[in-house]
């Protein structure tokens, strides 16, 4: 019991209720090095040794349910807004914990992590790191305010091919969420070298690269002890499911390969704690800063709508899947946020076809296609430029028209 007290007292002067109102919309620098300052080691190593002792914990297993219901609790007692989605899919079910701080805006910066672990692993690194960081970004961030809300998400099914995170990802699709950014944060807790206790890796998509830049820019300007090492895209973690839908993602993840990942022998011991707290300071910065960023200009595309089957510009069926199939010609239409809009451009695998100049910003595609291409759509105005890029599959027939 008066372990239990230091340990409370302890939190008490570490996390004092705080509530910033003023600072600049794009995140004043002394709130930004506030938050790193207030990442601690032992508390992030303490959830660390907690989420390791439910021993394996694979989706659908006993223990799994007892590290979401840790993990409920743990937000409730921070006094976050916390709340379960429940999710069923190929065979599984399982549940998210979702964790809301509401801002000024609608518009969402999403992290996440997952909380279930490989079958007879007991998960510390993968993903009880990336659990850990999340747990403190809410204690931390809830003590502040933000332009654009912060929802911390954990999902389960991951190992199972992200299955938790594909069905929240779609509910939000289907609801018309504004996703800002999904910050996703995945084995971050292991470094053995020098080199790679410097580094970290961000995996990116095009559309998303930006997210990488204000990483860099944390990195540069606050001392963490970290480099940003970037990579193109791979979808091995629940940040693919935000980009299947035409969300903006980055993927954090440790620099150098844990050779202990899925096995018995991912404990903590064959953790690094300090690189863990580099780790986490760098995704709550970023994650901060994103979410008191003004945009000058942002454009999603709306039309052709994943999950669904169209004939030329009708559609005409929804589908389970997270693709567009379109039968016929393509009619891309945009929605573009921001003033002083000069045109929007249209792509098609990378290849410049059209321009549209007024609203409403649609272009459709009259080249003969078959199966998976990309289709882009990028807003310029006068100050900055924006991206929207979504996979779709295509069987049009019909020979090429004039251009549109």
């Amino acid at each position: 019991m008066r372990n239990l007290i230091c340990f409370a007292v302890a939190m008490f002067f570490i996390f004092p209720v705080y509530i910033d109102r003023g600072g600049d919309a794009d995140g004043s620098e002394d709130k930004i090095k506030e938050i790193i300052e207030k990442v601690d080691e032992i508390v992030l190593e303490n959830y660390v040794r907690k989420i390791q002792g439910f021993g394996t914990h694979p989706t659908g297993s006993e223990e799994c349910e007892k590290v979401a219901d840790f993990i409920y609790n743990e937000l409730n007692e921070i006094g976050v807004s916390v709340e379960y989605f429940e999710w069923s899919k190929n065979g599984y079910e399982g549940k998210n914990i979702i964790a809301t701080i509401p801002g000024e805006t609608n518009s969402t910066v999403v992290i996440t992590a997952h909380y279930d672990s490989y079958p007879g692993s007991p998960g510390a690194d993968d993903d009880g790191s990336g659990v850990s960081c999340l747990l403190m970004g809410a204690r931390i961030l809830s003590h502040y305010s933000f332009h654009h809300t912060i929802k911390f998400v954990f999902f389960s099914g991951e190992e199972q091919g992200s299955l938790g995170s594909q069905s929240y990802v779609r509910y939000l699709y289907d609801k018309g969420e504004d996703i800002i950014a999904d910050i996703n944060v995945d084995t971050v807790g292991h470094a053995i070298s020098t080199e790679g206790g410097n580094l970290i890796r961000t995996l990116t998509d095009e559309s998303s690269i930006w997210i990488s830049d204000v990483a860099e820019e944390i990195c540069n300007k606050y001392d963490i002890g970290l480099n940003i090492y970037r990579h193109g895209n791979f979808g091995g973690s629940d940040h693919q499911s935000f980009i299947d839908y035409g969300y903006e993602a980055i993927f954090f993840v440790e620099y150098e390969f844990n050779s202990n990942m899925h096995t018995s022998e991912d404990k903590i011991e064959n953790m690094n704690m300090s690189y863990l707290l580099k780790s986490c300071k760098l995704v709550l910065a970023t994650s901060a800063k994103i979410a008191d960023r003004n945009f000058e200009v942002r454009i999603k595309i709306e039309e052709p709508r994943m999950g669904s089957i169209y004939l030329n510009d009708r559609r005409i069926l929804s589908i389970e899947e997270h693709y567009a199939i379109i039968f016929g010609r393509t009619l891309a239409r945009v929605k573009v946020d921001g003033k002083h809009i000069k045109r929007v451009e249209f792509y098609f695998d990378g290849k410049i076809k059209g321009f549209c100049e007024t609203p409403p910003y649609e272009y459709t595609y009259t080249n003969m296609a078959f199966l998976k291409h990309d289709i882009k759509a990028v807003a310029v105005s006068n100050k900055s430029t924006d991206m929207s890029k979504i996979e779709i599959i295509v069987f049009n027939f019909l020979p090429p028209g004039p251009p549109h």
